[in-house]
């Protein structure tokens, strides 16, 4: 059993982040096609509109890796030298907030390009993309309504098994059955989530009647891009906070139970992020 405190946090830090050591050095070196991929799955770009948004995607990436992830690697290298000199509650609340900044950091970086490709959508372009939008969020929810409640827990269950044993090897029985309790205590965000994709969308269509007058226009958009969280509604996030309160303590505990070969791998997986991020560079 690891009883030491230093080691609490660092499961939470990655495991919230979503990081997979094994696929980000792979997926940041493809992230021009990627995007590609990702844009037309929701609209059609004119051959004009991708030669446009081809350099200011090269220009972000490029701005990314020098100016960004120098930053997530100081990071995660304090975040690793606290570990092995104790890590406190408060530091985890710091890297939390850090790693904000470095998403919102993102969404500052790419407004320029996005609100230059915004500008020139013709109108059957927006209705093309609110439907794809709407039509993901139909099949999410006949896909959330065709599962029972205990199969939409066991599904969450599975999803989060296979991340946790990605960073700490095969969980024993009563770290199962400490993950499947909190599983059932946490709150189902589903429709607020799916209110909030609708609220969002509502936001584009409505940003899209000012189109006529740029400044109006820009600062609608610039709401929809940097301040979405304020389309959550006031429940979405009272839910959302519990649920990271309530996995916070589990994970604290959940590190606390790790045996000498999880902790390793544990271990190795923060340098394997760290040898990513400098292979970027």
């Amino acid at each position: 059993m690891i009883k030491n405190k230093k080691h609490r946090g660092f499961l939470l830090v990655f495991l919230l982040l979503g990081v997979s050591a094994c696929s980000s050095k792979m997926i940041y070196n493809n992230l021009d096609w990627l995007s590609y991929w990702y844009i037309e799955d929701y609209i059609t770009l004119t051959n004009v509109q991708e030669a446009e948004f081809d350099p200011a995607l090269v220009q972000f990436l490029d701005w990314h890796r020098k100016s960004e992830l120098p930053s997530y690697l100081t990071q995660i290298k304090q975040i690793k030298q606290d570990i092995n000199n104790g890590l406190e509650q408060t530091d985890i609340e710091a890297y939390m907030k850090t790693f904000e900044g470095f998403w919102q950091a993102i969404l500052i970086g790419i407004e320029p390009g996005v609100l230059k490709l915004a500008y020139s959508l013709k109108e059957e372009q927006i209705t093309e993309f609110l439907a794809a939008n709407e039509k993901k969020n139909r099949d999410r929810v006949e896909e959330f309504e065709d599962l029972s409640e205990q199969a939409r827990l066991d599904k969450r269950f599975d999803k989060i098994e296979s991340r946790l044993s990605s960073f700490i090897g095969k969980l024993d029985p009563a770290q199962k059955q400490l993950i499947n309790s909190t599983n059932e205590q946490q709150l189902s965000t589903f429709v607020e989530w799916i209110e909030f994709r609708r609220n969002w969308a509502n936001s584009i269509r409505e940003a899209y009647t000012l189109q006529g007058d740029k400044p109006a226009f820009e600062k609608a958009l610039r709401r929809s891009i940097l301040q979405a969280d304020s389309f959550r509604s006031a429940q979405f996030k009272q839910k959302t906070e519990y649920n990271k309160t309530l996995w916070k303590v589990t994970f604290a505990q959940l590190i606390d139970s790790l045996n000498k070969k999880q902790l390793q791998k544990l271990n190795n997986k923060l340098d394997d992020i760290i040898e990513d991020l400098e292979a970027l560079l």
